[in-house]
Formats: C-alpha cells, sequence, structure tokens
C-alpha cells in the first residue's frame, strides 16, 4: 500500500471493480432493464404521455436499491476473510479506494444507469406509439425532482459505503436500520431546535397549542438541520468509511 494519492491508480482501481462485477452488472442491467420497461408502458397507460414526474418516480425505485446493491457487491472482496488480505495488499492507498468507490457508486453510476434508464423509456414510447395510441416524443428526465433525487443520493450514499465496510453480516439490513436511526436522530434534532427557537411564535409546549405548529415544524428543515444533515450523512460517513478501511487492513 502507498500513502499518495495518485490519480491514475483511482482509474485502474476502478477498472479493476467494473471488470471483476461485469457478470452482475450486466445481469442486474438486464433484469432492471427489463422491469423498466414494463413499468414505462404501464405509465402511458392513461395520457399516452411518459412524464419526467413519471419517469423519476419509476426510475426512484430501481436507482436507489440498485446503488445500495453495487456498493455492497464492491465490498464484497473485502469482507471475504479468506482472500481479503490480497484486496488489502493492493497498491492502493486507503484514501484512493474510498475516492474510487465513490466515484464508481456516485458519479459513474448515476450517469451509467441515468442514460440506461433514458433509453430505456424512450423504448417504451416507440413501442407505445407503435402498439398504441401513444403519440412519439422525447423522454425529458432532467426535472427538479431528478435532481433531487441525485443530491439526495449523494449524500446517503457515505452511509451505504460505510455499512458495506463496516458490518460482515447481514450488512444491508443493518445498514438499512443505521441509516434510519441517523435519519430520524438528525430529524428530531432539528424538530426540537425548531421548537425551542419558535417557542413563542407557536406555544409548543402549552396545552392550547397550535395544531399546525407540529405540521409547520415537520415541514420545515431548517438551514441548520439541512447543513447538518448533509455534513453527517455526506463528509462524516465517508471519513467514518475512510477510516474503516484502514482499520480493516491493519
Amino acid at each position: 500500500m502507498t500513502p499518495q494519492f495518485n490519480i491514475q491508480r483511482i482509474g485502474n482501481f476502478i477498472y479493476r471493480d467494473i471488470t471483476l462485477l461485469k457478470g452482475t452488472i450486466i445481469t442486474t442491467l438486464s433484469v432492471a432493464g427489463g422491469l423498466l420497461f414494463i413499468f414505462f408502458l404501464f405509465g402511458l397507460r392513461k395520457d399516452h404521455l411518459l412524464t419526467p414526474d413519471e419517469f423519476v418516480s419509476i426510475f426512484t425505485k430501481f436507482y436507489i436499491i440498485i446503488g445500495l446493491l453495487l456498493t455492497f457487491s464492491i465490498f464484497k472482496e473485502a469482507q471475504n476473510k479468506k482472500a481479503n488480505h490480497f484486496y488489502f495488499a493492493l497498491p492502493v492507498s486507503a484514501y484512493e479506494k474510498t475516492v474510487a468507490i465513490w466515484l464508481t457508486t456516485s458519479i459513474l453510476y448515476t450517469i451509467v444507469f441515468t442514460v440506461f434508464a433514458y433509453l430505456v423509456g424512450q423504448l417504451a414510447i416507440i413501442t407505445g406509439s407503435v402498439l398504441s395510441e401513444t403519440n412519439f416524443h422525447f423522454l425529458s428526465i432532467f426535472s427538479e425532482s431528478y435532481w433531487e433525487l441525485i443530491n439526495g443520493y449523494f449524500f446517503i450514499q457515505p452511509l451505504f459505503l460505510l455499512g458495506a465496510i463496516t458490518f460482515s453480516k447481514n450488512r444491508i439490513g443493518k445498514t438499512l436500520l443505521l441509516t434510519m436511526f441517523i435519519i430520524f436522530g438528525l430529524f428530531m434534532f432539528n424538530f426540537i431546535l425548531f421548537a425551542i427557537l419558535n417557542y413563542d411564535i407557536y406555544d409548543f409546549f402549552s396545552e392550547e397549542q397550535d395544531t399546525n405548529a407540529c405540521s409547520l415544524a415537520l415541514e420545515d428543515f431548517s438551514p441548520m438541520g439541512r447543513w447538518l444533515f448533509g455534513i453527517v450523512l455526506g463528509p462524516v460517513m465517508m471519513i467514518a468509511a475512510y477510516f474503516k478501511i484502514i482499520e480493516k487492513e491493519v
């Protein structure tokens, strides 16, 4: 292992992971493509139009699940007690491994799966125009809801990295529990902070509290809450995953 940062090593490590998972990736995309195609055809039934919101609604289900599975597949070698010493002996630093895996499971995955889903959606539109009353149209996918989804995934994905490298058994289940626990904890912190700072306005703790106060607190995620959410689920989880890889190497 070498402590220096080298972009070429990161690229080689990404290429290595993709090569080793090539069969799994092809199989997963084939199954996902078939299911996406069916869901998109169903989306064309009523108005014979696949809107950006309909696309994102269907896309989200597959994007999150496959992203989670991809992250755990990449760390499968590291969790194999019989062969993981080869993995950790590779001439790539823990920092480079962390960056390479994040780039693969976030940036590269998002680009590839977005293009793939777009092509499948366009194929569904073409099929619908041939077999039904659907008018041919080009699919528009870059809506506000799409970018919100991508932004949210980028922040929550480091939690998947941490869970994949930390847990050796029942990894997905434990990671999902950890994710829900952290998100709930951050939400409650923001809720309590909102209640304290707005005590005089909404009188939260009185017997005659405004019935809208709680709903307003639930809807309002203050700037401090958003920053805390982003920092904890982003950089902090990435750093934790980095130190976990160092711990495994030792």
